[in-house]
């Protein structure tokens, strides 16, 4: 029963999941595009510390610091974690407000194990999402000339999807305590941005901020110029899991609406 559930929200969410990829892979891009033509007069603007910050540095001078502030400290993690967020409040939350999670629950599977398996299908799309996110940074490096070595773009995607799996694990978590859609995708998603302006307003407030973000163990290490952060990726997976044991366990001692 637990593998019919995971195909199941597969098939629910793929064609979401699809569509942001595709998109996530033409901004990329477009962005390596537009670098040769952009990024030397782009790299003369002399931007204000909180600003440059909240955009991944503000370098645009060099492929590494364009595609930084461009896809690695904005659109990458709106898409990944949105998408995340957005899967994870509909897959518990969303299927009790329509009624047809008792149904589901009528089989003999435990409620715990049906948010793994839900769990394991978003994790699964996520990972979809930042292969396709490091495809289409391939191409934009490639369409700027060169400069970072597919190792490098890997180490990001990799950063990329491991804070998305947090998001939508924190998302998960809220619906399975509340039980409400509405609740699980807007409070993760106010906890996201707010992370995300704490993070970035960091060295111009209270530099501890930033370490009770979310954000900061996603690229607090330039993973586009230093590789993967193995201490970063254990923090966001520790994250990850003490979500979905929330989520499990406030999914399996609650009485289900309807």
């Amino acid at each position: 029963m637990t593998g019919a559930a995971f195909r199941l929200e597969l098939r629910l969410r793929a064609r979401s999941f699809v569509l942001a990829g595709i998109g996530l892979m033409t901004v990329a891009a477009i962005t390596g595009a537009l670098f040769p033509a952009f990024g030397e007069s782009l790299g003369k603007v002399d931007l204000p510390e909180g600003v440059g910050e909240l955009l991944g540095g503000g370098d645009f001078a060099t492929i590494a610091g364009w595609l930084d502030t461009e896809i690695a400290s904005v659109y990458g993690p709106l898409v990944v974690a949105g998408s995340a967020i957005a899967a994870a409040a509909a897959t518990i939350a969303g299927e009790e407000e329509r009624r047809i999670l008792a149904l589901v629950l009528a089989h003999p599977v435990s409620r715990t194990r049906l948010v793994l398996a839900k769990a394991a299908a978003i994790a699964l799309l996520v990972a979809g999402l930042g292969l396709a996110c490091w495809l289409g940074l391939l191409i934009a490096v490639a369409m700027a000339g060169g400069g970072i070595g597919a190792g490098k773009l890997a180490a990001l995607t990799l950063h990329l999807a491991f804070l998305g799996l947090a998001f939508g694990a924190l998302a998960l978590a809220l619906g399975g305590v509340t039980g409400r859609r509405s609740v699980a995708a807007g409070a993760a998603a106010t906890v996201a941005v707010a992370m995300y302006l704490a993070n970035g307003l960091a060295p111009v407030t209270a530099d501890w901020i930033q370490y009770l973000t979310l954000f900061h163990y996603y690229e607090g290490h330039e993973p586009l110029r230093t590789g993967v952060d193995a201490g970063g990726l254990v923090v966001l997976a520790a994250v990850t899991a003490a979500f979905l044991a929330v989520a499990a366990a406030g999914f399996r001692d609650r009485d289900l609406r309807g």
